[in-house]
C-alpha cells in the first residue's frame, strides 16, 4: 500500500471543509506525505503551472503505435533528463489537440517522459454536436486497445523504457484511464480530472493501481455523497484512492472548453503532481512469474 493513504480515507469520511478556490477530501493528509512537493509546485508559473522555465525544452514528436498493440498515433514528449517515471495522456473529447500535446510538452519539462494518445483517429472536433456524435459512437473495447498500447510503449520499448508508468485522462478520456487503473496489471497510478464516479459496488472491484481523482464542484451530476460513497466502496474493496473537489465546472483545463478555468486548474494540478512525484519514487513492485498452473499447461500445449 502507498503511505499515507490510509491517512486520506479515514479523513474523507469526515465533513468536508473548504477554502476559497479548493474543495478537498483528504489534502491535509496529502500535503504531509508531499510538503516539499507541493511547495514547489505552488510557485510554478505559466498555463498549466507545471513548467519550469529553467528546465532544458523537451523533445516532442509524433509516433505510431503499430508495435505495441494499435495502429493509432501518439506524440511523444522526451525530457532533455532521465525520466523517473512515465505518462500515458488520454485526452477529453476534442482529441489530441494542441492541448493535450503542450501538457504532455510541459510534463516531459518536468523529467517525465509523456505519450499523449489518439483516441479519434486523427480527428480533431470542435462542434458540440460532432463531439457528442464521435463520443457516443467511440468503440471502447478500440480505445481501451489504444491506451494499453501507450502503457506497453514504456514497459516494452527497449528505447523508452521506464519502470514506473502513469495514466491520467480529462472528461471522456479518464473514463478510460478509470478502466485501465482497474484492469491493466502493469500500471502504477492513475489520474482523472472530471471523471467517472462508480457507485456500483459490483463494478469497482479491486483496482491495480492507485487513483488520484480530482472532480468539479459545480457539477450537479457529481456530489459530494456519491464521491464519498465511492471512496467507501474503493476502501472496502482494498484499494487505494484520494478523491478532491475542484470549484469549477468540467472542462476546467481546456482553453477550448466554454467552462475552463486556469485558476482552478492550477488548483486541480496542486493534488495531480504531488501524487504523480510519490509515484515516481515509489518502489516498483517485482513481476510475478506464472504460477504452478501456468506451467503445467504450458507443458501439454
Amino acid at each position: 500500500m502507498v503511505a499515507g493513504w490510509d491517512k486520506i480515507q479515514r479523513i474523507t469520511s469526515l465533513p468536508m471543509n473548504s477554502r476559497n478556490n479548493l474543495y478537498l477530501f483528504g489534502f491535509v493528509a496529502l500535503a504531509l506525505i508531499f510538503p516539499a512537493t507541493a511547495r514547489s509546485q505552488n510557485t510554478a508559473t505559466g498555463s498549466g503551472h507545471h513548467s519550469d522555465a529553467t528546465s532544458p525544452h523537451p523533445v516532442g514528436r509524433m509516433i505510431t503505435l503499430g508495435d505495441f498493440g494499435a495502429e493509432d498515433l501518439a506524440y511523444l514528449a522526451i525530457p532533455a533528463t532521465p525520466p523517473t517515471l512515465a505518462l500515458v495522456l488520454v485526452p477529453d473529447a476534442f482529441g489530441l489537440d494542441d492541448f493535450t500535446k503542450l501538457e504532455a510538452d510541459r510534463l516531459a519539462a518536468q523529467g517525465y517522459l509523456v505519450v499523449a494518445i489518439d483516441i479519434y483517429n486523427g480527428r480533431q472536433l470542435t462542434d458540440p454536436g460532432e463531439i457528442a456524435n464521435m463520443i457516443a459512437n467511440l468503440n471502447a473495447e478500440s480505445v481501451m486497445k489504444t491506451v494499453d498500447a501507450g502503457i506497453r510503449l514504456f514497459h516494452e520499448s527497449p528505447k523508452f523504457h521506464v519502470d514506473r508508468v502513469v495514466a491520467m485522462g480529462w472528461g471522456t478520456g479518464a473514463n478510460y484511464v478509470f478502466q485501465a487503473a482497474r484492469e491493466n496489471k502493469t500500471l502504477q497510478g492513475a489520474v482523472t480530472f472530471y471523471g467517472p464516479v462508480e457507485t456500483n459496488e459490483n463494478a469497482i472491484g479491486k483496482f491495480t493501481a492507485p487513483l488520484c481523482a480530482v472532480y468539479p464542484e459545480k457539477d450537479s451530476t457529481v456530489t459530494h455523497e456519491n464521491v464519498q460513497a465511492f471512496q467507501h466502496l474503493m476502501k472496502n474493496a482494498g484499494n487505494e484512492c484520494g478523491a478532491w473537489f475542484i470549484d469549477a465546472n468540467r472542462g476546467w483545463s481546456n482553453p477550448k472548453s466554454k467552462t475552463y478555468n486556469p485558476v482552478e486548474d492550477k488548483e486541480a494540478w496542486k493534488v495531480a503532481l504531488p501524487f504523480i512525484a510519490h509515484i515516481a519514487t515509489t518502489p516498483v513492485k517485482p513481476k510475478e512469474g506464472p504460477s504452478i498452473i501456468d506451467k503445467v499447461k504450458n507443458i501439454f500445449n
